[in-house]
């Protein structure tokens, strides 16, 4: 039996912080072994002595059961024994940042306790039970009301408040990990699968908690629950939406990944009949990241048995790229599409998915490394045949205007450019275009055989002005490297992927590879889906293919670098 020790009541009033020195919290690391993690079953709660335990009388106000909402009148101040209701310390005046001018309405105010009416509340003593075994005494209506203090208290930690306070508050600050003083079945099994995290590809040691030692009350329960909500809140943001900032590594990452916020996550946990299920759930549904994530923990077991220093730290690298690879899955959305378009650049391949099947593979040409095909997720919507070239003035300025002021105006009409003035064709062989401000100008390629769009493009508009294409560069598709492009996707194979493409999105129209054929030659022609197909453009160094086998392909971008060394603090 531990001794028996209370905190000094004056010691409440002046704070609920400071303790007396016999009571001092101390926290030390550590995970899943604490004293306060019971053994056997849980005892039932027990109703605490009314000597020993008493509401105080706001929380009595608050148990009343009351009408309709629409059966009352409003509320008043006088209604608490109150002149007026203090302002509340949770929903403060905040600007918008939204709007032009600041927002300047108050939320609705609420009625709050007071520190008066804190400092009302009754000792809360120390168990009585030996450190480690369940302590009825510990009631869930005591960590409740201690849970209330800390999230909702005025001058607490606010960061603390703000991120909890909206999941507790909505269950009345009823525990979800803790009961009778003890860690509760729920969060063991929580502990458990945040103890796993290295075989997601995530760090452990982020998700470790604080336990308290010293004599066991309901406040430090309390303490212990809001830590185990606070990690399966963090385990649930770096599964679902990685650890890194995709845009702040590199321009060509035009990502948002679909983070799970802390109340959702917890609300999940809280529903769910299986614990450990629900909290690998925050990781991505696709098969693409389960089969990796699978081949992580085989290469870690292979590890463990290798025998020389050389051999370990070279496996070790190659489970920090997977790892990479492993975080770039956490950027896409959760719903690819029953159907879609996937194309990654390491491998400069399109290939067209239904359900976990590839229905169809062709080669590609993809963005150089100074002209990038940037990563991002989009829906194509229509097909254009016999397109213009509506020539990029960044590809003018970097390709065009230096051939054209050595060779003259004539460079432009060579190779079928119109150069336009105000909607006007002019002459591009009477522009001086090494002066010449080719902001003002247009540049444009009309269909045909030598249109370097070839007889079609594949349309998803987006910022970026990328999209797929034809090309009458056939030759480059042999190529073992692929990165030739000015950024847009050129397909080897366009008049196959039109056809099934428009089989999928136009059911029962004919679209066949010779209805495509008798409209070449003609003007431009758009088809347009009835129903937008999502197109995923990734980039991923390594791979599970349909065998079991990894593939790893070669980091083109130097993109699986930079996540790598982000994820590792910047030591690459």
């Amino acid at each position: 039996m531990i001794e028996k020790r209370y905190v000094q009541k004056g010691a409440v009033r002046a704070g609920f912080a400071r303790r007396t020195e016999g009571t001092t919290m101390h926290w030390q690391s550590a995970f899943l072994a604490c004293a306060l993690i019971g053994s056997g079953s849980l005892a039932t709660a027990q109703a605490e002595p009314a000597q020993r335990f008493r509401l105080a009388d706001w929380e009595v106000e608050q148990a009343i059961p009351r009408p309709p909402l629409d059966a009352v009148g409003p509320v008043a101040a006088r209604d608490f024994g109150l002149e007026a209701f203090p302002p509340s310390p949770i929903l403060a005046e905040a600007p918008n940042a939204d709007d032009e001018a600041p927002e300047t309405a108050r939320a609705p105010e609420v009625p709050q306790p007071t520190e008066a009416d804190f400092a009302a509340i009754p000792d809360d003593p120390p168990s009585l039970l030996e450190e480690g075994q369940p302590d009825p005494a510990i009631t869930v209506e005591r960590v409740a009301q201690q849970l209330r203090i800390i999230l909702a208290r005025p001058g607490g930690d606010r960061a603390l408040q703000q991120q909890l306070n909206p999941f507790y508050a909505g269950r009345g600050y009823q525990p979800l990990f803790v009961r009778d003083g003890v860690v509760a079945e729920r969060g063991q099994a929580a502990l458990t699968r945040l103890g796993q995290a290295g075989e997601d590809g995530l760090d452990p040691a982020a998700y470790r908690i604080q336990l308290p030692t010293g004599p066991r009350t309901a406040e430090s329960v309390a303490r212990l629950e809001l830590a185990l909500a606070r990690a399966v809140a963090l385990y649930a943001s770096h599964a679902s939406g990685g650890r890194t900032d995709p845009k702040r590594l590199s321009g060509y990452f035009d990502v948002s990944p679909p983070r799970i916020e802390t109340t959702a996550a917890l609300e999940s946990v809280a529903r769910a009949e299986n614990v450990t299920a629900a909290i690998d759930g925050f990781n991505p549904p696709h098969p693409g990241f389960r089969r990796l994530r699978a081949k992580l923990v085989e290469m870690r077991g292979e590890r463990r048995e290798m025998t020389t220093t050389e051999a370990t730290r070279r496996h070790a690298l190659r489970e920090r790229d997977l790892i990479a690879n492993l975080e770039r899955w956490r950027w896409l959305p959760r719903q690819l599409g029953e159907t879609h378009i996937w194309v990654n650049s390491t491998e400069a391949q399109v290939n067209v998915v239904q359900g976990t099947q590839v229905v169809h593979s062709t080669r590609a040409v993809v963005g150089r490394p100074e002209t990038q095909t940037p990563v991002f997720s989009d829906a194509m919507s229509f097909i254009v045949l016999n397109p213009s070239w509506h020539v990029p003035i960044s590809i003018v300025r970097r390709s065009m205007l230096g051939p054209a002021s050595r060779n003259g105006g004539g460079y432009f009409a060579r190779r079928g450019i119109q150069v336009t003035q105000g909607g006007r064709v002019v002459d591009a062989s009477t522009i001086n275009w090494a002066s010449a401000n080719v902001g003002r100008y247009t540049f444009r390629q009309p269909p045909g055989t030598a249109n370097a769009l070839g007889r079609m493009k594949f349309m998803f508009p987006n910022r970026h002005a990328i999209y797929l294409h034809d090309t009458p560069s056939r030759g480059d598709f042999g190529r073992s490297n692929r990165t030739l492009s000015n950024g847009c996707v050129r397909v080897q194979n366009p008049e196959e992927l039109a056809a099934l493409l428009l089989g999928i999105a136009l059911p029962g129209e004919n679209w066949t590879i010779g209805r495509m054929r008798s409209l070449y030659g003609g003007g431009e022609r758009s088809v347009r889906f009835r129903q937008a197909i999502p197109i995923h453009l990734v980039y991923f160094t390594m791979t599970v293919d349909s065998t079991g086998a990894l593939v790893e392909l070669p980091d083109v971008y130097g993109h699986n670098a930079r996540v790598r060394a982000a994820l590792s603090g910047g030591r690459g």
